[in-house]
């Protein structure tokens, strides 16, 4: 089966909708929203104001009411991407810490300190090409004055790599003891931690570029501590992703303000239905909230 359908204009996106029983008070208004978001990230917003099963919009469902799940999202990951600064730059500062101890300043160059089965060759291309591109002057200082050093010290080749690249050669390290004191740094199994990172780079990535985190379902699951099983967290929408962002911040940054900002957030949008991305319904109640 080929794709056949033909672009639309705004008004004629705007006629779909309408004929779909969207309610439109404002044309005009409803025209430059279409205009300045489009209407396929829009339509992302749409699935709690349908009729299930059908393409049809509920009896009096307006573009507002849309726009507010919209809107709420938005804010959503600008919250997410805050947490995430800080959480990043607590993370680099322990792994390079750990590594230049336990490995040495050029450690990470030599493939026999990670797993047989990581692409080292690859780190190290892509370490050497953020170099290439990279404006810093740390790294011009750097290669002015060591020229006799083919490699940059682990805590200049962190500060470059994203925060996946990151990720990934933490997972790989062969040094268990090593990567085990990493995690324990944030309270957490080693196993637990490095998933988290994986999937908070996902995430963090995710919101770079504008992707949605209401009612998404999430493409890698997080593993948890025993007792957030039992708590019965779900690890398969955003609520498992806010709960590990609040237990890092609780060690990174312990007076962080940033659990009031999420609930004030989630409560200035009282008509989005939370249940979506797997909030309980006694989520305040419960840690690390209280």
């Amino acid at each position: 089966m080929k794709y056949s359908k033909p672009p639309l204009t705004y008004p004629d996106q705007l006629a779909l909708l309408i004929g779909r029983n969207l309610t439109c008070t404002d044309p005009g208004r409803a025209l430059e929203w279409l205009r300045r978001v489009g209407y396929y990230r829009l339509s992302g917003y749409f699935l709690p104001f349908r009729i299930p099963g059908t393409d049809d919009f509920r009896p009096g469902v307006t573009l507002d009411d849309v726009v507010n799940l919209y809107k709420f999202d938005c804010g959503l990951r600008l919250l997410t991407l805050q947490a995430m600064d800080r959480i990043e730059v607590g993370v680099r500062a322990v792994i390079t810490y750990q590594l230049s101890h336990s490995l040495g300043v050029f450690g990470y160059a030599d493939p026999k300190n990670f797993a047989a089965s990581y692409n080292h060759a690859d780190l190290m291309k892509t370490i050497a090409v953020e170099e290439g591109r990279s404006a810093e002057l740390f790294v011009a200082h750097y290669r002015t004055k060591y020229t006799a050093e083919p490699f940059l010290p682990i805590w200049m080749a962190t500060e470059l790599i994203s925060f996946g690249t990151l990720s990934r050669m933490f997972k790989n390290l062969a040094n268990t003891p090593l990567k085990k004191n990493v995690a324990w740094e944030f309270g957490q199994p080693e196993a637990v931690f490095s998933s988290w990172l994986h999937v908070l780079s996902i995430i963090r990535n995710g919101c770079a570029h504008h992707s949605r985190l209401w009612n998404k379902e999430l493409a890698v699951k997080p593993l948890y501590p025993k007792a957030w099983h039992k708590a019965g967290v779900s690890n398969r929408r955003f609520y498992g992703i806010a709960v590990i962002i609040q237990t890092l911040l609780n060690q990174v940054s312990p007076r962080s303000r940033w659990k009031q900002r999420f609930k004030a957030h989630l409560d200035a949008y009282p008509t989005v239905d939370i249940a979506h991305m797997h909030f309980p319904a006694n989520w305040k109640q419960q840690s690390p909230w209280v």
